[in-house]
């Protein structure tokens, strides 16, 4: 049977290098040998979007009749699932490279792109304070201490979501988070409930998006 087309990713920060339009066998092929079976790679930096959101890349798995989702159990709530996913580190050359290895390292599939389902906002907001500016004018006779614009607080998203619908080609016993977490699959009812129960609509945003059967 033929796979879908790839579509192009929309890029999220001007600074990084345009989707390589990789075919999908390259792609998955590529991150599998990188990753390695039962290994993770080191941390790189993370990416960040221009008004400093953490870039984070993800996956909606379906299983071949889709009519299930593979779902990960997060390491900080047991019994709650979550979609693979994890940071755009530095070192990668694309949002897919990013997604595809947090599905083998997080759920221990090897896939194909589908499509992109695009940016959803992290819904928790986060506050920061910008740093004071320095004056733009000399102090006057009034003025000993010259006075330049005071911090100000910024509120963002915390993160910036980047979801793929993923065709799944291998699903191994042995994967690097294996002891960390658990996987399921799950239905479309079965997820949506819990990712309402567990106050994640970006997660139930991403899952809509895709091709799983209602």
């Amino acid at each position: 049977m033929k796979r879908p087309e790839q579509d192009a990713p929309s890029n999220p920060v001007a600074t990084k290098q345009e989707s390589s339009h990789l075919s999908p066998e390259k792609i998955s092929f590529r991150r599998a040998a990188e990753v390695g079976l039962g290994t993770m790679r080191p941390r790189k930096k993370l990416s960040y979007s221009p008004d400093g959101s953490r870039l984070v890349c993800g996956v909606v798995a379906l299983s071949d009749d889709k009519r299930k989702i593979l779902v990960v159990e997060s390491t900080h709530r047991k019994n709650h699932w979550v979609l693979p996913k994890g940071g755009y580190e530095t070192d990668e050359a694309t949002p897919e490279d990013a997604a595809l290895r947090e599905a083998w390292e997080e759920a221990g599939i090897t896939g194909h792109i589908v499509k992109c389902l695009g940016e959803i906002p992290d819904p928790r907001l986060v506050t920061t304070t910008s740093p004071s500016t320095p004056p733009t004018t000399p102090p006057s006779n009034n003025s000993a201490i010259p006075q330049g614009a005071a911090p100000t607080k910024i509120v963002r998203n915390k993160s910036l979501f980047i979801f793929f619908e993923v065709g799944v080609d291998r699903e191994e016993s042995h994967w690097p988070e294996m002891h960390k977490r658990t996987r399921r699959w799950l239905t479309f009812d079965e997820a949506s409930k819990c990712f309402e129960k567990m106050g994640r609509p970006e997660l139930l945003e991403a899952v809509k998006r895709s091709s799983v059967l209602r």
